[in-house]
């Protein structure tokens, strides 16, 4: 069949006109017979698969169920399937003519391994583990199955799986579906790792393509089905899905008006139900409501509705809420007798058909979470303890941002946070919406709430690029609408000089809001791009601005965000928020304007690197605020690729290694699909269609290219599923996730301290042609593996008395700074080799360490040091066997990638690296695969410490060089707990893919 035949047919199914071809099916109401051949691997000369589409009807519903299997599983429940379940071998299948029947409302059961699933469905499925798993049925599944049991099964989690990571809206397929877990698969410690079984219920047609609107799927991912199921199980399951599908009512929407309430307020709830089906039918709607804290749910209304053939009913349910802060959580219980539901003068004996569940938040009158960050030097405190913390951006929606905060799920959002928080991560970054009502910013105070209960800090970003215009509500109720940015001003962006007055009535009304939240950074403005605005682009108040540079250049644009930054935060500072406020980054390495003077005023300095990972670590030093003794974060790192295992792992390190406070990925994943379509009108793409200026952002000149005029959004794309590093629609987190999460795990005790050091390279004032000779510098002395210093030149005055001699690369903005050193007898070298004069290096020892750089920074109690092995491109790496000496001490290990050596005044206290770990010769363990990273509580030498903490990059087996008494795991929140010894085997652990997930704690003896 070729594509244009393909897409006729599939115009065809998405309009509901199906052909009756002879030879797909069987007779009506009576499935085609499927011959027991065995396993499907290898058939020849089979019959093709038995497509129905007039199989029996009910209340006028065409309520074919395709059931796909291997011909093994299919055999074994043939003879007991319900009449509307048509049989179809997995192994044969023909794709097209079942997207094609799926696309006309259509329903299907998937049974067996995830292989072959159609990827326009946009269901996936992994493998947590190689071992059986404990599956039970979904708390709070769509579907009433307490009886039937399932024995433990190697079994798939399902997750969403876009068929394209980047879809365009409007112009590629996007469903419209929820996402629900009918089975949970559990490890051997008891914990949630898949969902085995799912439905996606397409409640919609599919945006941009218009299909599969009515149509339910079901998929249950086992290797082997009935391991896990008996004959009778199964058949027990089928009836159950049948006569649901049977039922042909399908809910198209559940929801709370608000996210968020406050005392006294009424809750109101509603939901749209539709009916497939060609006739009326009746069902009873039951609400009950679980308080905060409570056992179990207590009944709100029950009521019966009749939905046209056709068409569709609503239920509003009303109520107040008795006291009580937290989650709410609102159980819907479907109720049918689905053989005279279309009888509509009786009442019949219903039973629950589907279950749904949605969440809200109750809050005091004014919104309060205690507090939990504080800046100390260079290093971010959470809840009191000091480290390395990695994070995350959360745009849980397949509309990236247009639709999170106004299609808002409280229950789910509460999982993902609880997920995000067990992965390792403290901090979350999300975005204000460009046009608040009460609705988005109930949103917004219901995840501040969450992500304070589940111990999280949101970096909260006020204004960004992607918008034209901005809009708020005043507390009078009038609306406030104005242009954010003119059609021109591509020379600026991600904030703006006009019409200031309002954008400082947006930020005070915000942070009036929110000035009880312990638990918030304000982020003013995402990505900043400036070059020489004038006059016709800045309100009339900003030539009154004092310490703005008369000629342009990088040091006026610089110091103009800077003001409008310093005028955003006093609007801050005036509503009563005292929490922290960045500026934010600036596109330096496009002569954007000087991250780091733009940001000199504030507490933290935000970097963001989609570059290679190492430019993470140079770029973390390059704009090191050390001189003023601040923090520098990456606030934003990412690959345009799902789940890139590399980029993460490097980056983490790197932005470690490099002296940052905190990694923040770009990003955590999509939760849920958007309900409708994305709505702005692609503001960016202007700068394509315009007459361009030569100030304007290079990269917005060519959008027109890849973004079309159909195209619709603030972007033209869902974020989520291209930079993801989750499972999407799951709580579980990739490789990629698993990784950054690991080092903030890892990272208490990693705090980065200011020590002075003997020499340090200066960084001229707002001069970003220097950025590549002293990243060049700094790469140098990675591979000459020294230790140094960085220092800003704003900041020259005040550095270290004990400095021995300085370094820059680049001349200095004013070079008569340097002259004030030289007097004092320090040494000063210039030029961009001019490192390699200079004698005053601390230098360490790394034998055999011929292509490894280190990067060595100073923490409370030591210095940490950070191994990164160059590998040749597309080719095997090469891993090589290294000892760094440094004073007294000596650390062997195995670098294939990236190895970590902590040594303290106490000796070694925390190590990463694989093959054998040895410290001043003595064996600690070794590891045959991958890479461990061990720490001891308390700073103990990892040598006589009889406890310790560790997590493995892969599953291995890990020999140590003395007796395991005990072993406990964590998964980061809750404390340890023993499990079977049999995990320990004399010195031996072995760790499979289970135990690999976790933070495991060690008694040695």
């Amino acid at each position: 069949m070729n594509r244009r035949e393909t897409l006729r047919l599939l115009a065809l199914g998405s309009a509901g006109v199906v052909a009756p071809v002879a030879a797909w099916g069987s007779s009506p109401g009576k499935p085609k017979e499927t011959p027991a051949t065995g396993p499907d691997d290898g058939l020849t000369g089979a019959s093709g698969p038995a497509f129905d589409t007039h199989a029996a009807t009910d209340a006028g519903r065409k309520t074919v169920l395709y059931l796909v299997a291997d011909s093994a599983f299919l055999s074994a429940v043939g003879g007991n399937l319900p009449a509307n379940v048509v049989p179809l071998q997995r192994h044969q299948l023909d794709e097209a003519k079942l997207l094609q029947e799926l696309a006309a409302g259509n329903g299907m059961i998937w049974v067996g391994k995830p292989e072959g699933i159609p990827a326009a469905l946009s269901v996936g499925g992994f493998r947590p583990s190689e071992a059986a798993l404990a599956v039970s049925v979904a708390a709070n599944g769509p579907m009433p199955l307490a009886d039937i049991t399932f024995k433990p099964a190697v079994s798939f989690s399902a997750y969403i799986a876009p068929p394209k990571e980047m879809p365009n809206h409007n112009i590629d397929e996007e469903v419209r579906a929820d996402f629900l877990p009918v089975l949970e698969a559990y490890d051997q410690f008891g914990n949630l790792t898949g969902y085995p079984g799912l439905l996606m219920s397409y409640y919609a047609p599919s945006l941009a393509a218009g299909r599969f609107k009515g149509s339910d799927c079901w998929f249950y991912l086992f290797e082997n089905p009935l391991a896990a199921l008996d004959v009778n199980g199964w058949t027990a399951l089928l009836q159950k899905t049948a006569a649901r599908w049977k039922g042909g009512l399908q809910v198209y929407a559940h929801q709370s008006n608000y996210a968020a309430y406050h005392p006294g307020e009424r809750v109101q709830l509603r939901t749209r139900v539709q009916n497939q089906g060609t006739q009326a039918v009746a069902a009873t709607f039951r609400y009950s409501v679980k308080a905060p804290g409570a056992a179990g749910f207590m009944p709100l209304i029950t009521t019966r509705r009749v939905a046209s053939g056709g068409s569709d009913t609503e239920v509003v349910c009303d109520f107040k809420p008795a006291a009580g802060n937290g989650m709410w959580t609102i159980q819907l219980e479907i109720l049918q007798d689905v053989d005279k539901a279309a009888l509509l003068a009786l009442e019949g004996e219903p039973v629950v058909i589907d279950k749904r569940y949605i969440g809200f938040v109750a809050q005091g009158a004014a919104l309060q979470t205690p507090p939990m960050l504080a800046v100390k030097g260079p290093s971010i405190v959470l809840d009191g303890e000091e480290g390395f913390w990695s994070g995350t951006h959360y745009y849980p929606s397949t509309s990236w941002w247009e639709w999170a905060w106004r299609d808002f799920h409280p229950l789910k959002v509460a999982e993902d946070f609880a997920a995000i928080r067990k992965a390792g991560y403290r901090i979350v970054r999300v975005w204000v919406d460009p046009v608040t009502d009460e609705p988005s910013l109930r949103a917004m105070d219901a995840a501040i709430q969450l992500a304070a209960e589940h111990g999280l800090v949101l970096d909260i970003c006020i204004f960004t690029q992607w918008a034209r215009h901005m809009g708020f509500e005043r507390p009078d109720g009038t609306h406030a609408y104005f242009e954010y940015r003119h059609e021109r001003d591509f020379n600026i962006v991600s904030f703006s000089l006009r019409n200031l007055g309002l954008q400082r009535e947006l930020v005070g009304l915000l942070a009036a809001r929110w000035k009880g939240a312990g638990n918030i950074i304000y982020n003013l403005a995402n990505e900043v791009y400036l070059k020489d605005p004038d006059e016709t682009q800045m309100d009339a108040e900003v030539a009154t601005w004092r310490g703005i540079p008369a000629g342009k250049g990088t040091l006026r644009d610089s110091m103009l965000f800077r003001r409008w930054s310093n005028e955003m935060t006093a609007a801050i500072r005036n509503a009563g928020g005292m929490q922290p406020a960045m500026p934010g980054y600036m596109f330096s390495t496009m002569d954007g304007g000087d991250t780091y003077l733009a940001n000199e005023d504030a507490p933290i300095l935000p970097w963001h690197n989609y570059l290679p990972p190492e430019q993470a670590g140079l770029a973390a030093q390059y704009f090191d605020p050390i001189g003023s003794n601040r923090p520098v974060i990456i606030e934003e790192f990412g690959n345009g690729k799902w789940n890139n295992l590399a980029y993460y792992d490097a980056s983490v390190h790197y932005a470690l290694a490099g002296g940052a406070a905190c990694a923040m990925s770009y990003e955590w994943g999509v939760s849920w699909f958007a309900r409708e379509s994305c709505y702005w009108p692609l503001p960016l793409r202007e700068a394509s269609q315009l007459e361009p200026d030569p100030r304007w952002f290079p990269p917005y000149l060519g959008l027109d290219s890849a973004w079309f005029e159909r195209g619709v959004g603030l972007c033209p794309t869902p974020s989520g599923t291209g930079y993801g590093s989750v499972y999407h629609g799951t709580p579980f987190p990739a490789d990629a996730a698993i990784a950054l999460g690991r080092l903030g795990l890892m990272g208490k005790g990693l705090q980065r301290v200011a020590v002075p050091e003997k020499v340090y390279i200066i960084v001229p004032s707002g001069n970003l042609s220097a950025m590549e000779p002293v990243k060049k510098t700094l790469a140098a002395l990675w591979a000459g593996k020294a230790l140094f210093g960085v220092w800003q030149e704003s900041a020259l005055e005040a550095i270290p008395a004990g400095t021995k001699a300085v370094i820059c690369p680049h001349p200095l903005t004013n070079p008569s700074a340097l002259q004030a050193l030289r007097s004092k007898g320090v040494a000063v070298f210039e030029g961009p080799d001019a490192w390699q004069a200079c004698n005053a290096f601390e230098k360490v020892d790394v034998k055999n360490g011929e292509q490894v750089k280190l990067l060595a920074r100073r923490t409370e109690n030591g210095v940490l040091f950070t191994l990164a092995a160059e590998q040749p491109a597309d080719a095997k790496p090469v891993v090589r066997t290294v000892t760094l000496q440094y004073g007294k001490t000596a650390a062997g290990l195995t670098v294939s990638d990236f190895g970590i050596v902590h040594i303290t005044g106490k000796g070694v206290v925390l190590m990463e690296g694989g093959g054998e770990l040895r410290i001043n010769g003595k064996l600690l363990c070794s590891i045959p695969q991958g890479r461990v990273i061990l720490s001891a509580p308390g700073g103990q030498d990892l040598l006589q410490a009889k406890q310790i903490q560790l997590m493995a990059t892969v599953p291995t087996k890990i020999s140590f060089g003395r007796k395991i008494a005990s072993v406990g795991i964590s998964d980061g929140v809750k404390p340890p707990v023993k499990v079977s010894q049999r995990l320990a085997n004399g010195k031996d652990l072995l760790i499979d893919d289970q135990l690999v997930k976790y933070m495991i704690h060690l008694t040695l003896a």
